[in-house]
Formats: structure tokens, sequence, C-alpha cells
């Protein structure tokens, strides 16, 4: 199907609008061939009969095609087609010439026009000439459409990816903030320096003024205020917490956990600045509020106040991930809280019951041992075995219960410790002498070896001893009838290393980490050798460390067990000598 001429042109489906056609010419036969011939074919024509008339009809006129003689009186049809072109860098310009001047005609197209037409001519050459020209610059209007609606979706592109590469950095930073934030946050479990670190952060993170942390009441269903930043007071010693109330302007975000931005972009305007709920006092004139969840539970809210031009929604997406990172270590930290709180309360029922039990058990020791006197008492050697017995076990509840009430010490921090300026040999001394029945019962020979020059140390003897006699206990327990046990002490890396050392079955590598676990048997079966609560070395550890050492073990199936502490060294400044 031929294309209609009218549509050609424009490029469009605007019917009204024909292609316009000017025709230059000086002779009117010509001109009045082209004229019915083009407007037969639907196109709007002009005709003119010199250069100087089609100059001035260009501004007006602002033809498609342009039908001109080359040779005309005056300006001539390459003046007209320089002008035209002038005008309109896309206008189709066709130059008309005789056979004898084809050489000019060519010399046209390399100026610039379109196509050339010989005269005589072939209307039906001239109309497809025509119709090329209008096409040519169809293409070219759809080209340059083309190319404008390309420079817009650059330009749009280039917004969106400087929008998108800006998100990206927002992102980054505030990812990479909120890594670091969460280091220095999980650095202590302790619930109070958390949240005056999320407070700080909090504020800073989203460079306002200041920030306050809400949290929930577990005895109620009320939501105060806990730690403050950037306030003159401070809470609990200037200013008493105040619960949040449904009304008020964080009630939102306290009971329904929406977000609450107020003032600056996006947020609800407010006529004059607002009171910060809770803190008695202080006015805000921006502010943003989110709430804080842990696991699906609803822990309290952190409000961020006063940012010049307001809170964007970055700052809202920041403090929303910041929420959810500060709420799950809020509830960490109450965990950790709730557990301690626990732990010292049992510690304290341990104590308080091992305390009531020693009492009467002491007077049934006493009892048992007087009866077990042949001076007051005489027994036959059945009740003498009987006697024996209830000694012996009289004696293990004393030193299981001596251990508990001195482990609850250690955990609570209590433990008294009497230091004295003093060397560890006579120490080490006392502890055999301690052991030496049960040494003798297993006929187990131990050999003392202390290095000579040995400093003296700040340490309480009592403990010291105790330590020792644990660890003694335990390698007796495990040597071989026969055996031998060694004790060592030497200088050590700036501190004085004792060991004891047994000759025994030996530890397995996957039951060292059991040893100073409190309440922990590697055999814990019923048929187990050895007795004991599992807190001799637990004990043992807490003296060293709290006497600013440590302890630690080496050991090897088949090859006995090293158990290694250090009593660390102090330097005491050198006397003066005295004034002469």
């Amino acid at each position: 199907m031929p294309t209609d001429p009218r549509r050609a042109a424009t490029g469009s489906e605007d019917w009204r609008i024909l292609p316009r056609i000017l025709v230059v010419d000086d002779e009117p036969t010509v001109v009045d061939v082209f004229h019915e011939f083009l407007t037969a074919q639907g196109y709007e024509v002009t005709d003119c009969a010199s250069g100087e008339e089609a100059i001035r009809l260009l501004d007006e006129l602002r033809p498609d095609i342009i039908l001109t003689d080359i040779n005309l009186p005056g300006l001539s049809g390459l003046d007209v087609m320089r002008r035209a072109r002038e005008l309109d860098p896309e206008v189709a310009v066709i130059v008309v010439t005789g056979y004898a001047s084809a050489a000019t005609a060519i010399d046209a197209l390399r100026q610039g026009a379109y196509d050339y037409v010989t005269k005589p001519f072939d209307l039906d050459e001239v109309n497809q000439i025509v119709e090329r020209g209008i096409a040519n610059r169809r293409l070219k209007a759809i080209n340059r459409q083309l190319v404008q609606e390309l420079h817009l979706k650059n330009e749009m592109l280039e917004r969106h990816e400087h929008v998108l590469r800006e998100r990206v950095r927002v992102a980054t930073d505030q990812m990479t903030r909120l890594f670091e934030v969460g280091k220095e946050i999980s650095a202590r479990l302790e619930l109070e320096p958390r949240l005056h670190l999320i407070a700080s952060h909090a504020a800073d993170g989203c460079n306002a003024r200041a920030a306050v942390v809400y949290l929930r009441r577990s005895e109620a269903e009320e939501v105060a205020p806990v730690a403050l930043h950037g306030f003159d007071a401070v809470l609990g010693e200037d200013v008493a917490a105040i619960a949040i109330e449904r009304g008020d302007v964080l009630g939102p975000a306290a009971y329904d956990q929406h977000v609450v931005r107020v003032g600056g972009p996006g947020g609800r305007s407010l006529a004059s600045p607002g009171a910060v709920p809770g803190v008695p006092g202080a006015a805000f004139a921006t502010l943003l509020a989110v709430p804080m969840m842990a696991e699906g539970q609803d822990i309290g809210v952190i409000a961020v106040i006063d940012r010049d031009g307001g809170f964007s929604d970055d700052d809202e997406r920041y403090l929303t991930l910041f929420a959810s990172q500060a709420g799950i270590a809020i509830r960490n930290s109450q965990l950790y809280e709730h557990t301690k709180s626990l732990d010292r309360l049992k510690s304290e029922f341990v104590a308080v019951v091992s305390h009531e039990i020693r009492t009467p058990l002491t007077s049934v020791k006493g009892a048992v041992e007087l009866l077990s006197d042949p001076r007051y008492f005489q027994v036959g050697d059945p009740q003498q075995k009987l006697l024996a017995i209830a000694t012996a076990n009289t004696e293990r509840l004393l030193l299981l219960i001596n251990d508990i009430l001195d482990f609850s010490k250690l955990e609570s921090s209590s433990l008294h410790m009497s230091l004295e300026h003093q060397h560890i040999g006579p120490v080490v001394e006392q502890a055999a002498r301690n052991m030496q029945t049960q040494l003798d019962e297993h006929e187990i020979d131990l050999r003392i070896r202390l290095a000579e020059g040995l400093p003296a140390l700040d340490l309480d003897a009592s403990r010291v001893v105790q330590v020792l006699t644990n660890l003694l206990s335990n390698a007796i327990k495990f040597s071989p009838k026969g055996g031998c046990i060694e004790i060592a002490a030497e200088p050590w890396e700036g501190a004085v290393r004792v060991t004891v050392r047994d000759h025994g079955e030996g530890i397995a590598p996957q039951n060292l980490s059991k040893l100073f676990r409190k309440f922990s048997q590697i055999d814990s079966s019923a048929t187990r050798k050895a007795g004991g609560a599992g807190l001799g070395l637990v004990i043992c550890k807490g003296i060293v460390e709290q006497l600013g050492g440590r302890i630690w073990v080496d050991s090897s199936p088949g090859d006995g067990s090293t158990f290694s502490f250090t009593l660390p060294l102090q330097e005491r400044p050198e006397p003066e000598p005295a004034e002469s």
C-alpha cells in the first residue's frame, strides 16, 4: 500500500496538515505543470518566478520540499537553497536543470541539494523524487525526536544513577556505622552502660541534639525513660523518670509500635515546641521515635530530638535498623542482669544453708569423737568400726560444706584474703604435712623441689595451702599405689610457678575443658573411684586468680597430669639508706 504523502511528511496522525512544496521557476508553463500535478497528488503547493520572491516566502511558508530551477533571473536556485537550509537544515531541495547543465546540478548536490530533475522531465519520476524527499524529511524528524528522547532518557538515567549511588553510599555508611557501633555496644553486658551508649550513638547517627531511651517496665505496661543524652539534667539525680501516656506524642511508638516523626520533611507539624515525654522541663522542635523489638517482644522506644531541617527518610531507616540492633542488645543485658541476680540469690541461699548445716554437723562430729574415745566409753570392735565410719563421713561432709561456702564467697567476690610477704617454701611444706596421712595410706612418695633464690611473695598462706592440698588430693586419688608425686616451685615469666605432677592415668583431651567447671566431674558415673562435689579445682582457680595468677593443666592419657599455677612478683622499693 503506498504511503499517504500527508502522513509521510509530518510523521504524525494529524491529517489536517499537508506537506508544503515551494516551486521556483521563471517559466510559467513549467510552474503550471508542477502546480497542477503536485496539487493533484495531495500537496500544498506555492509557486513563484524568482529567487528574491522565494527567499521572501521562506520565513512564512517554511516548505518541506523546494523545487527550484538553478538558472533564475537575479538570485539563482543555489542561493535559494542556501538560504532555505540556513532556516531549516532538513528541507529537501530538488534542483531543476537542463541536460546541457547536468554538471551544474551535480555541483548543487555537493552543496547540499537533495536531488535534481533534468528538463524535459518525467512527472512520475518527479513524484517519486518528491515522495522520497518527504520520506527522508520524515525519517530525519523521527530521528531528531528519537535523539531528543534518548537525550532525555540519558539525563533521567544519570539522575537515577546519581540517586542510586547516593543511596548506596548512605546505606554503606549506615551499615559500617551500625557494625562499629554494634561492636562497641557489645563490648559490655551490663545494662546501664549499654543504655547510655545506645542513647549517645542514636543521637550521633542521626546528627541530633539529644536522644532518650525508653524501656518498658516489667512490673507494668508503662514505658519510661531510662537514659538521656544531650540534656543538662540526669535521670535519677536531677529528674525523676515519668512514664509515657498514650496521649503523648510518643504514645503510638510506645504502645502501638509505630514510627513517630514530628517536624521536617514528611513529619507532623507543630505550632510551637513540644514537651519531651517523661523528661520534665525538656522541649523539642523536631523529633523522630522508633520502637525497639527483640524476638517479637516490645522492649521500648528510641527517640532522637532536634536536627536542623528535621529528620529525613534516611534518618528513619537508619534509626529503625539501629533500634532493632539496640533492642537485641538490651534484651541480652536484661537476661544477663536477671541471671546475675538469680546466681547471687542462689549463692546466698547455698551459703546460708551450708552455714546452718555446719553448726549441727560440728556437734555430731564432736559427739562421735567423744564416743570413740576409750577414756570415756568402752565399746566393742563392731561399734568402733561404725563410729570410725561416722567420723570419716562427718569429716567428708564438713569439707564439702567448707568448699561450698568458699565457692559462694568466690562467686560473690567476698572471699577474705590476708596477704603477707613471705616465701613459698614453708607453704609447700605445710601442704605436704597436711596430706602425709593420705600419702602413707597409698604408699606414695612425695618429692619437693624448690629452686634456689626464690623471692618472697605477697600471698595468703592458708589459701595457697588450700590450693596445694586440693591439687595433692587429686594427684593421690589418681596415682597408682606405690607411685610418686612431685611438687616444684621455680621462677617463670616474671612470676613464681608451682607445679604438682602425678604419674597416673592422665586426662583425655576432650575432658580437659571440664576440669575447672563448677560441679563437674570427668567420671560422673555412680561407680566412679574418686568422690567430691566437683568444686575443688574451681575454688583453686578462684583463689589463684584473686591472688593475681593463673592456673592450667597439661595432661595426656597414660602419662599423668601436671597442674601448674603462678603467683605474681610484687616489686617493692629499696629501703632508703639512713642519714648519717
